[in-house]
């Protein structure tokens, strides 16, 4: 039986008496195990990732780090250049021999900038420049050309690839 003076739970007054130490033992074998599974285990989720990413089609961006040139050419129908030079003139005066070429990717992220070569007459008002943007990553769906600021002109991966990127500009 409990008597009225002895407390049953702990005077609240009092601190709290401190815990006996508990010693722990940790084996130096044990860590050392763990350290070298953890290590194994990270070096098999690396091979496997490689593996599982090595016989993927190459993401969006060209991550693959495979490149090409991107060649063809480009056909100004104007008026107004010499037989010795070929260029535009008046509303196509931009468009002469180093004017840009850039290439994007589906999101408009610029891939490449090149240059249109040295233009040569082809007919009456007609100049026909080479076209070139090198270092265009591969592995696109589909690429955008612009010459100039002319708007962009979606080409084919294999036209792209294999310099048959033919552009007109003009009537």
């Amino acid at each position: 039986m409990t008597s009225a003076f002895e407390p049953t739970q702990p005077d609240p007054w009092m601190p709290p008496q401190p815990l006996p130490p508990v010693r722990t033992r940790t084996n130096l074998w044990h860590l050392f195990f763990a350290g070298l599974a953890g290590a194994a285990l990270v070096g098999a989720l690396w091979v496997g990732l490689d593996l599982a990413h090595s016989g993927s089609p190459s993401a969006p961006g060209g991550s693959s780090g495979e490149t090409f040139d991107l060649r063809g050419t480009f056909t100004l129908n104007s008026s107004g250049y010499g037989y010795s030079a070929c260029g535009g003139s008046g509303d196509y005066s931009d468009i002469t021999t180093g004017t840009a070429v850039t290439v994007y990717d589906a999101a408009g992220t610029v891939l490449s900038q090149g240059a249109l070569g040295t233009g040569r007459p082809d007919g009456a008002g007609t100049c026909v420049f080479s076209l070139a943007a090198p270092n265009v990553p591969s592995g696109e769906k589909f690429y955008l050309v612009e010459v100039s600021h002319r708007g962009r002109i979606m080409v084919q991966p294999e036209d792209a690839r294999a310099g048959k990127v033919a552009l007109t500009l003009g009537n």
